[in-house]
């Protein structure tokens, strides 16, 4: 008997559960077959990023090609009780694909890139099309590996001021480091609240906020919050603030 949980998982944007069949991209079909070499009968999970993720059995796969029968519905693993966007400062090499994977594993509904007064990359760099499509390959990686429904949205990235500027959660909470200029709240103070329906999670570059960044931010509404009196490296915040989040909000 095959356990669901050890079944490779498939992406299929494509899928409609209302049909018997659904054929897998080149990239997903030259996975299952020159990877993983499955073939004809092997029993598989196939998702659409969207919430819907089905059993099926392969019906034929030759080189990049791959056709899947559907079998049935699974029930999809449930999303976190409070909808999470991750703002990250965009990171250096690296770093910002881990953020990227790990928010994803999290559970985040999306993840907002940002151009700070001290993001050490590029514009031009951040923002290039092979650069966003490379976090939303290590998106659809973590997706696979967390056994999650739902592939979320990677945006392109825009300056803090430009994010600031747009409608956006009801709470939204400014991660700052130890020594910013504001007295932020300690996040266990977030236990004295409501859990909101929607939360922002801005997390600043390796080389903090500016003065200017912070004041701008609590002027928009923004809430200061601090993990503590450690100073964290920037790849490590994501992660750790999601993750204290989740321990507070969760149902």
């Amino acid at each position: 008997m095959i356990i669901r949980s050890m079944l490779p998982r498939f992406f299929a944007p494509d899928m409609d559960t209302g049909l018997a069949t659904v054929t897998l991209p080149v990239d997903e079909a030259r996975h299952l077959t020159r990877v993983l070499r499955l073939s004809a009968g092997d029993v598989v999970e196939v998702f659409d990023g969207r919430g819907s993720v089905c059993r099926a059995v392969i019906e034929a796969a030759v080189r990049d090609t791959a056709l899947l029968r559907l079998m049935e519905a699974l029930p999809p693993v449930a999303p976190p009780p409070v909808r999470l966007v991750l703002v990250q400062a965009v990171l250096k090499g690296s770093s910002m694909d881990d953020c990227v994977r790990d928010a994803t594993m999290l559970g985040v509904e999306a993840v907002e890139p940002l151009l700070t007064a001290h993001t050490d990359v590029k514009p031009s760099f951040a923002c290039r099309p092979e650069t966003i499509e490379r976090w939303r390959r290590v998106a659809l990686a973590s997706v696979k590996q967390s056994r999650r429904a739902s592939l979320p949205v990677i945006h392109q990235p825009r300056t803090f001021g430009d994010w600031l500027a747009t409608p956006a959660a009801e709470t939204r909470l400014l991660f700052v480091e130890p020594s910013a200029a504001c007295r932020p709240h300690a996040l266990k103070s977030l236990l004295e609240r409501g859990a909101p329906a929607r939360a922002a999670v801005i997390i600043g570059p390796e080389g903090g906020w500016s003065p200017g960044e912070i004041e701008a931010a609590l002027a928009a509404g923004c809430v200061a919050v601090s993990l503590g009196p450690l100073t964290l490296r920037a790849e490590s915040m994501a992660i750790a603030a999601l993750s204290a989040l989740g321990v507070i909000w969760q149902t």
